[in-house]
């Protein structure tokens, strides 16, 4: 019955906390901690294979200071198009806006390699959440002529600034405008949109395959990263590349492998740390632009998805872990217990990880935060809750039933105690007191065992809300009881035990129907050297055998002379 109890509590509590954790991750209060979780998982996996056949070339740092500031007359773009097209390129795609015009002399010559090569994509970008087209940044006619196509560049933070999702499909009141990671890919692989769904992007091939992308909210595609920049794709400088070219033209061995450009997706776009195209992602905090369209790119060719698992198996995993701490923990054996939840809470991170590797992503940071959580809720609980119930133990063990002192066992414990202090420290002096309830028996006898037992209660109360909270107050049997005042010589307990007489003597005892008077007689000893608990006690108790024969209802002591 008592494990029932306390399982059903503790379940309250785990429920409590578990529809807490849903009901604000509803409110987005906690999007902060499952972005935080998505990114671990990231970390904790480590780099993914990616595509060899994208290779990144970088307007870099070193580029912008040979060059000059950016931007660069176009006869430059005009070179490298040139370049890695007779270097056997697939697609060329610039990160680029070229949304106006330069001087005619540069657009004439980049508008002349764009018709020669016919393999480069310039991008679009849309400068509001409607999407219009009409309205978007778009490259000019005289080079949208002769690309291969063009796509969408916008790319979207999530609430804390870091680049985690793409928006592959883009949509106005007349069309549908994909992505240019999206673009390229369906035109690099002959794939076209089929269809377009809330959780997906279907798209088929001539050989009717078909290409299943998963997206979650607003068509977004949530990128599977492969890696930090430094360690994934190919690299190389933009200077770097028209050198190479140069001396493949002079019949010189490059010093960049130009065979690392057949038949590739070559993508142009600036890394130079001191301009706007720098962006935050999960692995790093300053991670290029072109570097997402790279990552997008890789996963729609190679496959690479990260499939998000239905909301409901995300709120069973919630009310499952959040729920198992109720079972786990009573408080009985708090390490062990504590120790059961982390090593759960560790399991559960190490499935996470294994299915992330898998490509099956879940939002472990809620039914985490439940487990977590809901165990030091429960787990505080059933401390308190046993720490309570111990002590209550501890209570009815050193108490008296009926007057709710100490017992007399328990007593010459803490007597025994102050006697091995006081034999240490002769500054330690004590006393001790005994008391008896005169004609106590003949009061039983005439009002019954019930108004006695409530004279004890009365009388054991008195003694111990008049004497100070250091001292101690015991029955000791039938109606005798026992103090110890500490740092008390036999004057002071003398003078204390008279102020007690007094006031017993003084009070009124009521019941439902009558009032009751009693007077109580007291035997004091002083600690002596040489003392035992039992020598101690003794005198006392012969302190109260003359203050009896003396008449009753006073104090004494056979250590006064």
């Amino acid at each position: 019955m008592k494990f029932q109890k306390t399982l059903i509590v503790n379940l309250a509590f785990a429920l409590l906390g578990a529809t807490l954790i849903f009901f604000f991750s509803q409110k987005g209060l906690l999007d902060y901690l499952k972005l935080s979780a998505l990114d671990f998982s990231f970390n904790l996996r480590g780099p993914i294979s990616y595509n060899p056949r994208i290779v990144i070339i970088e307007i870099s740092d070193s580029d912008i200071i040979s060059v000059g500031r950016w931007p660069w007359e176009r006869k430059w773009l005009s070179a490298l198009t040139r370049a890695l097209s007779e270097l056997g390129a697939k697609y060329v795609y610039y990160d680029i806006i070229l949304s106006e015009a330069s001087r005619e002399e540069d657009d004439s010559l980049l508008e002349e390699a764009l018709k020669a090569s016919h393999n480069v994509y310039l991008p679009f970008a849309f400068q509001n959440e409607a999407h219009n087209y009409k309205d978007a940044l778009i490259p000019i006619k005289r080079f949208s002529s002769y690309i291969q196509g063009t796509g969408a560049t916008n790319i979207y933070p999530d609430i804390d600034g870091t680049i985690r999702r793409v928006p592959l499909i883009f949509r106005d009141k007349e069309k549908v405008y994909p992505h240019a990671a999206l673009q390229i890919a369906m035109d690099y692989a002959g794939l076209k949109i089929r269809e377009i769904d809330p959780r997906f992007l279907l798209l088929s091939g001539p050989k009717n395959e078909t290409v299943k992308v998963p997206l979650i909210k607003k068509n977004t595609f949530l990128i599977n990263w492969t890696g930090k920049w430094q360690n994934t794709f190919k690299h190389y400088g933009f200077l770097d590349v028209l050198a190479a070219y140069k001396d493949f033209l002079d019949h010189k061995t490059p010093q960049v492998p130009i065979s690392d450009f057949r038949n590739s997706i070559c993508l142009v776009g600036l890394t130079a740390i001191g301009l706007y195209d720098i962006k935050p992602i999960p692995l790093q905090p300053e991670y290029p632009g072109v570097g997402v369209i790279a990552n997008t790119l890789s996963d729609l060719l190679d496959k690479s998805f990260l499939f998000d698992v239905p909301d409901w198996i995300n709120v069973l995993l919630l009310f499952l872990l959040a729920l198992m701490p109720a079972f786990l923990i009573s408080g009985e054996k708090p390490f062990k217990e504590t120790l059961a939840v982390f090593l759960l809470a560790f399991a559960f991170v190490g499935v996470n990880a294994l299915l992330f590797r898998r490509g099956i992503l879940l939002d472990f940071s809620l039914p985490l935060l439940g487990l977590v959580l809901n165990g030091s809720v429960v787990g505080i609980y059933n401390f308190i809750r046993v720490a309570v119930e111990r002590q209550n133990f501890f209570n009815m063990a050193v108490t008296d039933g009926l007057t709710a002192l100490f017992n007399i066992r328990y007593f010459k414990m803490l007597l025994d105690t102050e006697i091995i202090m006081a034999r240490a420290d002769r500054t330690k002096i004590f006393s001790i007191v005994m008391t008896d309830i005169d004609h106590f028996k003949k009061f039983n006898d005439t009002y019954g065992h019930q108004v006695g037992d409530l004279v004890l209660k009365e009388v054991g109360a008195a003694l111990k809300n008049s004497v100070r909270t250091s001292d101690i107050v015991a029955r000791y049997g039938g109606e005798e009881m026992i103090l110890l005042l500490r740092g008390s010589i036999l004057k002071d307990a003398l003078n204390i035990a008279e102020k007690l007489r007094k006031s017993i003597e003084n009070t009124l005892i009521n019941d439902q129907q009558n009032t009751y008077r009693v007077t109580v007689s007291f035997g004091v000893a002083e600690f002596r050297g040489d003392d035992t608990a039992e020598s101690l006690i003794k005198r006392a108790d012969e302190g109260l055998y003359k203050a009896k024969q003396q008449g009753r209802n006073r104090v004494s002591s056979v250590e006064i002379k």
